[in-house]
């Protein structure tokens, strides 16, 4: 069951001064903003910052974050595990979540999730073992830094953090800034944007800072020893808490899944995984794509360029929202107009182009469909997209509008291109 299935009531919102654990205004804070639009004027926020993360909302942000195949590295997901952790480490006298949490508190519970995951792996039945890697790129500066430090540690006679922390703890401060240094500037400011765009939408908690921004132990240290401060959004903290025992185990199992992949390991899992429910990827004959390309006039249905000799065939409602593939469901995409989109919703702009597209030519794509004896059901089609838009929370919410555009939009915009208004 999802767990925006679990969830409850929206919560009101909340306005932040962008100030220091001593109260100061921070340095970050003070800065004018950029000229570029694009991006968030040196602060990761936007209209909804502030806005509260209503339950069904944060539950949809949350699995965006966990099940997104845009990862390069495993640190989103570190990070998230942290918040998990630290929301109920720091609650207080009255068990709720803390309003507020630090950039030390976070790079030290990183480093407490890398401690184990740097040992060399080694896999059932073979003699070798292998250091895992935890991202795509050639440098992993927090694994690095965290199996350094832990062999040092293994040569000192400390096999377990705990005594690692106490006989080298000038080593272990030196590890824990490298570890501040990368999430401050990379997965804390990019965990809430949405797609492939630095173009962040706040729903966990609210930063001084955006993804832009470089970061050094001497900067981190002016905010005082805990470092720079993360206001979680009203309600963030409690529903973390209240939905931990749902998120832990999604978060553990992609986190394993992303390892298993960069690393060639485990390669009967996944191969497993597609038999059971597919790769996502759709190869419709030949006769539908002509025939869905004719509709189109040749063009990309995103971006409206010619289609290459290879289009990709893409789910309009995401495949991970709903497994229909039916003709209706289908467009032909520039495979980075597809990449890009992946499992997001696309805006209500797109919604009615669709909408329209199927209405429209709505005997030629049944035709389509029993020529090349594929699935069509336009009315169930339909029923699908009003359901998922239906029940997106209310307010502005990101959707895709094009290739790195996400964009915020009432979700009613959208059900009034299905339904009509």
């Amino acid at each position: 069951m999802s767990p925006a299935l679990l969830l409850v009531k929206s919560r009101s919102s909340a306005s932040y001064p962008a100030r220091t654990p001593s109260g100061r205004r921070s340095r970050v804070a003070d800065r004018p903003p950029r000229a570029d639009p694009g991006h968030h004027a040196g602060a990761v926020r936007s209209a909804q910052s502030g806005r509260p993360a209503g339950d069904a909302g944060l539950a949809e942000r949350l699995l965006e974050v966990i099940d997104s195949g845009r990862r390069t590295a495993t640190y989103k997901l570190a990070v998230l595990m942290a918040l998990l952790d630290l929301c109920a480490r720091r609650s207080g006298q009255d068990g709720r979540a803390p309003d507020v949490l630090h950039t030390r508190d976070i790079a030290a519970q990183v480093a407490a999730l890398y401690w184990p995951q740097v040992i060399p792996y080694r896999q059932p039945g073979s003699g070798d073992a292998v250091d895992l890697r935890q991202i795509t790129a050639p440098r992993a500066a927090i694994v690095r830094a965290v199996r350094t430090f832990r062999q040092a540690a293994e040569a000192e006679g400390a096999t377990s953090l705990h005594l690692a922390r106490q006989r080298l703890a000038g080593q272990y401060e030196e590890m824990l800034d490298q570890v501040e240094i990368i999430v401050t500037a990379q997965p804390l400011p990019r965990l809430q944007a949405v797609g492939t765009a630095d173009k962040a939408f706040p729903f966990l908690y609210d930063l001084d800072w955006g993804p832009r921004e470089t970061f050094t132990a001497r900067r981190l240290r002016r905010h005082g020893p805990a470092g720079p401060v993360i206001r979680l959004l009203p309600g963030a903290g409690e529903e973390l808490v209240r939905l931990a025992p749902l998120i832990r185990p999604l978060v553990e199992m992609h986190w394993t899944r992303m390892v298993a992949q960069i690393n060639g390991v485990a390669q009967a899992e996944l191969d497993l995984h597609r038999h059971l429910f597919g790769s996502g990827r759709l190869n419709p004959p030949k006769p539908l794509r002509d025939g869905l390309a004719d509709l189109q006039q040749g063009r990309c249905f995103y971006c409206l360029r010619s289609l290459s000799r290879r289009p990709d065939a893409d789910h309009f409602i995401p495949r991970v929202r709903c497994g229909i593939d039916t003709v209706e469901n289908l467009v032909l995409a520039d495979p980075a107009c597809n990449n890009d989109k992946r499992d997001l919703l696309a805006a209500p702009p797109l919604v009615a182009t669709w909408a329209s597209r199927n209405t429209r030519h709505r005997d030629h794509l049944a035709s389509l469909a029993r020529a090349a004896r594929w699935d069509t059901d336009p009315d169930g089609t339909l029923a699908v997209a009003r359901s998922i838009y239906h029940h997106l929370p209310p307010g502005p919410t990101p959707f895709w509008l094009g290739f790195k555009r996400v964009e915020p939009a009432n979700p009613a915009d959208a059900l009034t291109a299905i339904t009509g208004p």
